[in-house]
């Protein structure tokens, strides 16, 4: 029997279960609980179907990922610190955007930042391209109709926060934005306490018509904490 053959009579079972419970304890009229049956088993079906889409499409589970690339640029910059690369204090107010647009023949990045530190803003470009655009370039779906997907990334910081943004095209954009928050919860379990724990903690993913919008916001005393003990630890 194939999965979606034991799926269909998980549904089933469990179905038939909840219909035999109501009738017993409730006393509900036969026609009432087999349309609320029904209608479960559809929703339970269509949670299944999406779930196996988001399983067996290659880099949709890569999308949980985000949080950790961004601890990885910063420990990165951390390393940079203690190296002497990059001085502190980092400066204060600064943003990086970058547009990227993917066809089925090739693909583009446009980037701008505002970063007067030419290693920090090194490091976080090098990471834009390399660390970024692939992940986004994988996990974007082609619009209907249309033979070009999209994504963007936006790093900001000022005196209270590092936010980073990311967004990308998403057939079921919904569907998608719950199983990130479910894994970003999964993971933030796993990791214990650390720095990467708290990036994921700040990580949220939100949707707006086909778009996905993968938001991490840090206090920016966590960011400063961070880069002052690599100072400490390199001497």
């Amino acid at each position: 029997m194939n999965n979606r053959n034991k799926n269909n009579s998980i549904v089933f079972f469990t179905t038939l279960s909840v219909y035999l419970g109501l009738v017993l304890v409730g006393g509900a009229t036969p026609n009432v609980l087999a349309q609320a049956a029904l209608t479960r088993n559809f929703d339970v079906q269509e949670e299944i179907e999406v779930k196996d889409d988001l399983d067996n499409k290659p880099g949709d589970k890569e999308a949980k990922d985000f949080p950790a690339i961004f601890a990885q640029l910063l420990s990165e910059i951390k390393e940079a610190v203690k190296n002497g690369q990059i001085s502190l204090p980092i400066q204060t107010d600064f943003i990086i955007n970058a547009q990227y647009r993917m066809s089925k023949m090739c693909s583009g990045t446009r980037a701008g930042t505002d970063i007067s530190d030419l290693n920090l803003s090194g490091f976080i470009v090098d990471a834009v391209n390399k660390k970024f655009e692939s992940k986004i370039n994988r996990i974007a779906d082609f619009e209907d109709g249309k033979s070009e997907k999209s994504g963007n990334l936006r790093l900001e910081a000022n005196r209270t926060d590092l936010t980073l943004k990311t967004s990308f095209t998403k057939l079921n954009a919904e569907q998608f934005a719950e199983f990130l928050n479910q894994e970003f919860s999964s993971v933030t379990i796993s990791l214990g306490n650390t720095f990467t724990e708290e990036i994921y903690e700040n990580t949220k993913a939100t949707f707006e018509d086909n778009q996905v919008f993968i938001v991490t916001r840090l206090p920016r005393g966590s960011l400063d904490e961070f880069l002052k003990n690599a100072k400490a630890e390199s001497k």
